[in-house]
């Protein structure tokens, strides 16, 4: 009996010997196919010839990328223009080869050139191609300058263009060759596995497999490279401390020896806000009237704090500055790094004589666009959580007592601020004024109002109530006459404010852009737009998307840059913009402002 358990072990253990021989021999085999297979697949799939149609739809698609949009190109965003453009005309057009082809043969239709034609209608296309994609580029760098005169900078010179142009080409010649990897790829995958599995299971088993690879490079290159490098800058600057910054002297702001809030722990930008702006005697002399020190409080942001903690310490802040005790309180929703307009901040300071306390908090260190990607709640979160915070205490003391309430915030924070409110009407009711600027084309309450537009005004100004409570500001003079010149019926409070430049990618730009033509780019309606600019599906996105990350760059008035209008606009919201019998004395005052503020040299 022993001896038959022990051949009868030994029988498996050379079956499994066996087996083990065989799967190295399989595997090896395996490995030899697929080098060898794989390198053939792959210089067929890589040196193949150009998709005719494909070709032809990535020609038409640089052309339209050469049309205008909202701001001047540099070189990046030409490249990035021309070579997204191509990569969807070279995708549509190869689509719709193949679709024609297979109707075509269908209906029996076939079209051919003779031999003796052939090279004479390829001599005639290259030059037709030729001669369109140069004059299509031409004309794309004149509506460049046309561009740049509206939004007032210098044009970008020649080389810029044409820098752009050929990175552009070369970017669809580099997305063409991986896209034709992948197809190699998955051939490759088909080669092999073609003697191991029926064809049924072939097809599902190699595109699994090549989805596989793809998903793991992808994952390495996206979230491994660029990603995680971009979470790293964003975090180390946080941490950077500037050396022309130093620690207010004023006990009534945060990161003052007198504050409870570290100036090590405000980050980057929260520095900067507690560092810049007036003091009493500044304000005192440029408005010619007794002025107090104004109130700047501020929370930052920490891997151990919660937006919660951040907002009781704001709170702790304010009661520490006594800032309850001011005539008013301005709520700031910052953007994704807790950047907050210093025109804005300076502009309150000046006009309420420094009677004022504004207040904020970090809520993340990434930069908008990474936290629109990553984490469009924390923006959410902080401009409700403070907001209602800050109502509760206020709405426990006298009513003669509280200090004025306003909201702001600009776009990524206009968008977070925004949260703290159902609807317009609940803005309205809760707060005695509010300025919003660039804000987002997809934030919610925004939708409402150009929704609830007045019949026949612009979508870049819409009109809600004829101006009663709320007015879309594209320039000053829109504080007091609709876009096309109309009067409004006369303010009441609260007011709140739009500031929306008709040339702000962040403003209009929003993912439906993809598919849908935008009523204010159907209008063409915008003084500093050209009206040149029309839509294009998939091409007009990129196109906006790529105007926005320089948009604030460009000269204050328009683009994404909200400066020295920011003076008049809180004027009016605050109350304090006069009658008309002394409207040129009002507007001496605000230039007084302004030229007091650039002065300071806002860190925008």
């Amino acid at each position: 009996m022993v001896l038959g358990l022990g051949s009868a072990a030994t029988g498996i253990d050379r079956a499994g010997r066996g087996i083990g021989h065989a799967a190295r021999g399989i595997a090896s085999a395996l490995r030899g196919a697929t080098r060898a297979t794989g390198q053939q697949v792959w210089r067929t799939a890589v040196r193949a010839p150009l998709d005719t149609g494909g070709f032809l739809g990535a020609s038409a698609a640089a052309w339209i990328a050469t049309s205008p949009s909202l701001l001047p190109r540099t070189w990046w965003m030409w490249t990035a223009n021309i070579g997204l453009s191509q990569i969807y005309g070279y995708t549509t057009g190869a689509l719709t080869r193949r679709l024609l082809g297979r109707a075509g043969r269908a209906v029996g239709l076939q079209v051919s050139i003779s031999p003796e034609h052939r090279h004479r209608a390829r001599l005639l296309g290259g030059a037709a191609l030729t001669g369109i994609t140069t004059y299509s580029w031409v004309r794309g760098v004149l509506r460049q300058r046309e561009i740049s005169h509206l939004v007032q900078q210098e044009p970008k010179n020649l080389a810029t263009h044409l820098v752009g142009a050929a990175g552009g080409v070369a970017a669809s010649a580099g997305a063409l060759l991986a896209a034709r990897a992948v197809i190699a790829t998955a051939r490759v995958y088909r080669a092999v596995l073609r003697p191991y599995l029926p064809p049924r299971v072939l097809e599902a088993t190699s595109l699994l497999l090549t989805l596989a690879t793809v998903g793991v490079l992808a994952e390495r290159f996206v979230r491994g490279r660029l990603l995680e490098q971009a979470i790293e800058r964003a975090e180390a600057a946080n941490l950077l401390i500037s050396p022309e910054l130093t620690p207010p002297a004023s006990p009534l702001r945060s990161g003052s020896a007198a504050s409870g809030e570290d100036w090590t722990a405000l980050g980057a930008q929260g520095r900067r806000i507690v560092s810049f702006g007036a003091d009493a005697r500044l304000i005192s002399a440029t408005t010619g009237e007794p002025a107090v020190e104004p109130i700047r409080v501020y929370a930052g942001k920490s891997t151990t704090r919660t937006i919660e903690e951040a907002v009781d310490a704001v709170l702790a802040e304010l009661d520490r500055t006594g800032a309850w005790e001011r005539e008013v309180l301005v709520l700031f929703t910052g953007t994704g790094t807790g950047w907050l307009q210093e025109w804005s901040l300076s502009a309150i300071e000046f006009l309420t004589g420094g009677n004022c306390a504004t207040a904020s908090l970090q809520y993340s260190v990434y930069t908008s666009a990474l936290s629109y990607i990553l984490d469009r709640r924390s923006p959410q979160r902080a401009g409700h959580l403070l907001f209602d915070a800050v109502r509760r205490r206020l709405d426990r003391m006298p009513a003669a007592d509280r200090p004025r309430l306003f909201v702001a915030g600009e776009s990524l924070g206009s968008f977070g601020g925004h949260a703290a409110f159902r609807d317009l009407p609940d803005m309205l009711d809760r707060v005695d004024g509010a300025v919003w600027t660039g804000t987002p084309g997809f934030t919610p309450i925004w939708r409402q109002l150009v929704a609830r537009s007045r019949p026949g005004a612009p979508a870049i100004a819409p009109i809600l109530d004829n101006g009663r409570h709320v007015r879309v500001v594209t320039r000053p003079r829109d504080l007091y006459q609709d876009y096309w010149g109309g009067l409004y019926e006369p303010w009441q409070s609260p007011r709140v404010v739009y500031a929306q430049h008709p040339s702000d990618p962040v403003a209009w730009w929003e993912p439906s852009l993809l598919w849908a033509e935008p009523a204010w780019l159907r209008e063409r309606v915008g003084h500093d737009v050209t009206d040149a600019m029309r839509w294009f599906p998939w091409i007009t996105f990129w196109q906006i998307a790529a105007d926005m990350p320089l948009s604030i760059k460009v000269t204050g008035g328009h683009g994404h840059a909200y400066h020295e209008e920011l003076v008049p606009i809180w004027a009016a919201v605050l109350g304090k913009d006069g009658t008309d019998d002394d409207e040129h004395e009002l507007h001496r005052r605000h230039r007084r402002i302004v030229d007091a503020i650039r002065e300071l040299g806002p860190p925008d």
